[in-house]
């Protein structure tokens, strides 16, 4: 009789007792409800079915074990589960559930479909020796051995999979069939050998390695080194046991000359050539980096400037570090501004960088000319305007400028500017929601924008700070030295100032008479002991001839010494001297002035407003940001600052002052009966004015009212 006879055989009775002994345990053995057939194949609905199927068999429920597991193998024969593992526990299964239900064709089939996946697969112990039997004869006729070797040792693979030979046979069992033995080592002939494995058979198979290429270990003083050969790079060198690192190993390395390169932050280049005159493994010896380093002091007046290298922090200013010999960008970032450098260093260099925190404006938007590369106009300008003393327009990382834009989603042409002056269609409101959104992730005052005009010596740049609606925009000639002049000192000229003394007296000219005739007398003239009809004819010892000499030798005056000489002529004619003290006090920004860059303005009366040492200051900045706000159309802005500043009724920038300017707002957002009640507020402060040399407040608080 044959071995399949005897199985069959052994099949049939085994099927004859199992209805008996199912029927027994029925009584006493829990149903197992099989699982729904899975919607989608996963790894996780595998390991679950495979569970399930387990209980079921352990259950001797075996027909409802063979269904569960014939989906299991359909998943994981499908190629959606990669699970070689699980699906040889799932022949394994399926088999014995077949062999319990005396299906030998089946289990045969299992176990031969199991071998050809694991050709050396054995049953646990304390299964059936029937099992076992089964298995066995189904290894005969479908897997054979090898007696492999290899010289030198090493890996290689066999239909695909990896395997670690030695010059000593080594056997182990293959699939019956059709094999290929590849080999891929660096320095070596690659090796793809075919051969053929009889069912139940030993095949030798040795294999000899070829030399045809050499090696070279790599080491280096410190670790950590890139290691580039023939401008390609092949790895660092890693930690040794020593102050030299482990060697490198570069493989496949043909006869002739090569060139080695050594890098690391901040060491200087090594660089050798390694002549190869036959295959052969070859060693540098350790090779040692110099340092290449610079020394760097950064200095600032400000409490609040933190110090960044190349977007690293390097802690609070003042700091001293080193960097890395090459290029660097070194940066201070405070709320008030930035400070940028940036520069090549050389190795020894020691340098002390006395930074002016500005207002920074990275260049966030640019409309550029096809033939112009945008990142070469924004370093152009960024260098052009690096002597404006109080506004840093500058170049962002590019990385960190397309990382904002993306994530706000940014039109392109949001705040570029033709040289007219004439916007790109993007609403107020969004122009102002983008400004601040991207200012705030620059961490910045505001954003700045370019756009090249008809040709790439013009441009136009417009400033946006941050909140505000309507940039400035200011054109450059690049190919004007003196146009350009005129640019940087415009970027960097002080705003008029916003707190004056002042003897809180009304003068005039009057016609062929020498000096400023008092026509109200007040403040620190009053006290002083001025009265209307008196004429001052000198300051401080100069002579005075007009109203406008008078301001300019009471603007002059310092506090805390604010006392003034007075020469006075009287109605009479009799000339005395008057010890008057001035008083500081609020003045205005004009509302229209083409010199003032008013979001700069907008800018820089925030920190006023911050740094404010007295009630007037606090005022005056307020009032004054509140007009800045008004000029670029800000108007909710403007009436918050408005409603801040606290001023008196009285000569000059007053009560009456604040009065006309919140009815300015109230005006423009619509509210009309609102406006009218502070303009009549406004006609009744009749020595108001709009700002210290302005015009009365009353005359046109009363237009608007007639109005």
């Amino acid at each position: 009789m044959t071995s399949h006879r005897r199985i069959f055989v052994i099949a049939c009775a085994a099927a004859a007792v199992l209805p008996a002994a199912r029927w027994a345990l029925s009584a006493q053995t829990p149903v197992v409800t099989p699982l729904a057939a899975p919607q989608q194949a996963s790894t996780g609905n595998a390991d679950l079915l495979l569970d399930q199927s387990k209980r079921l068999f352990e259950a001797f429920q075996y027909d409802q074990t063979i269904p569960v597991l014939d989906r299991l193998i359909g998943t994981l024969t499908s190629g959606q589960v990669q699970r070689p593992d699980l699906l040889v526990q799932a022949y394994e299964l399926r088999a014995r559930s077949r062999f319990n239900q005396g299906d030998s064709a089946g289990t045969e089939q299992d176990f031969s479909a199991l071998l050809a996946i694991k050709p050396d697969f054995k049953l646990a112990a304390g299964i059936s020796p029937r099992v076992a039997a089964v298995l066995d004869s189904v290894r005969k006729l479908t897997v054979g051995q090898i007696t492999a070797s290899m010289t030198p040792a090493g890996d290689v693979q066999i239909d695909g999979r990896p395997y670690t030979l030695q010059p000593e046979p080594r056997t182990f069992d293959v699939a019956a069939g059709d094999h290929e033995i590849t080999v891929n080592r660096p320095g070596y002939r690659t090796i793809a050998q075919k051969f053929t494995v009889p069912a139940n058979e030993v095949v030798p198979v040795a294999l000899t390695l070829e030399r045809v290429a050499a090696t070279l270990a790599v080491v280096s003083v410190p670790d950590g080194a890139e290691v580039i050969l023939d401008g390609t790079t092949r790895g660092k060198t890693q930690r040794g046991s020593t102050e030299a690192s482990a060697p490198l190993i570069l493989n496949d390395l043909p006869p002739g000359q090569h060139r080695l390169q050594l890098r690391r932050d901040c060491y200087k280049d090594v660089e050798r050539t390694i002549t190869i005159e036959k295959p052969d493994d070859l060693e540098t010896g350790a090779l040692r980096l110099t340092e290449a380093i610079a020394s760097v002091k950064v200095q600032t007046t400000d409490p609040e400037a933190a110090v960044f290298v190349d977007g690293a922090s390097k802690g609070q200013a003042p700091a001293e570090f080193t960097v890395c010999e090459g290029p660097h960008v070194i940066e201070m970032r405070s709320p008030r501004g930035r400070f940028v450098d940036r520069r090549e260093w050389k190795t020894g260099d020691a340098t002390t960088l006395a930074g002016e925190i500005r207002s920074a404006y990275p260049i966030v938007a640019i409309k550029p000319l096809p033939s112009v590369p945008a990142d070469l106009v924004r370093g152009n300008v960024e260098t052009l305007l690096a002597k404006a003393r109080r506004v840093l327009v500058y170049s962002p990382d590019r990385k960190e400028l397309d990382a904002a834009l993306q994530s706000e989603n940014v039109p392109a042409d949001w705040l570029t500017f033709d040289l007219t002056g004439t916007a790109a269609p993007v609403p107020r409101e969004v122009r102002r929601e983008i400004g601040r959104k991207l200012a705030s992730k620059f961490d910045t005052q505001g954003v700045a924008a370019l756009t090249i005009g008809p040709d790439q010596y013009t441009l136009t740049l417009s400033l946006l700070a941050a909140g505000s609606s309507e940039p400035d925009v200011i054109t450059i000639n690049m190919g004007d030295a003196a146009a350009q002049a005129r640019v940087v000192d415009q970027l960097g000229a002080p705003l008029p100032a916003i707190v004056q003394p002042s003897l809180e007296t009304s003068t005039i000219d009057v016609s062929g008479v020498q000096g400023a005739v008092v026509i109200r007398p007040g403040g620190g003239g009053a006290a002083a002991g001025l009265v209307v009809g008196d004429t001052i004819v000198g300051a401080g010892g100069a002579p005075v001839a007009s109203v406008a000499d008078l301001r300019a030798k009471i603007a002059a005056l310092r506090a805390p010494n604010l006392a003034i000489a007075l020469d006075v002529k009287g109605p009479d004619g009799a000339v005395r001297k008057v010890n008057a003290t001035a008083k500081l006090v609020a003045d205005a920004l004009p509302m229209r002035d083409r010199a003032i860059l008013y979001n700069r303005a907008v800018v820089e009366l925030r920190n006023a407003v911050a740094a404010a040492a007295t009630p007037v200051e606090r005022s005056a900045a307020h009032l004054n940001l509140a007009v800045a706000h008004m000029h670029l159309g800000n108007w909710d802005d403007a009436q918050a600052e408005l409603k801040e500043t606290q001023l008196a009724d009285g000569i000059g920038v007053s009560a009456g002052t604040v009065a006309y300017l919140t009815g300015l707002c109230l005006e423009a957002v619509g509210r009309a009966p609102d406006a009218q009640a502070a303009f009549t507020k406004a006609a009744a402060a009749g020595q108001a004015r709009l700002s210290a040399d302005g015009p009365l407040v009353a005359p046109l608080a009363q237009q608007k009212i007639r109005r």
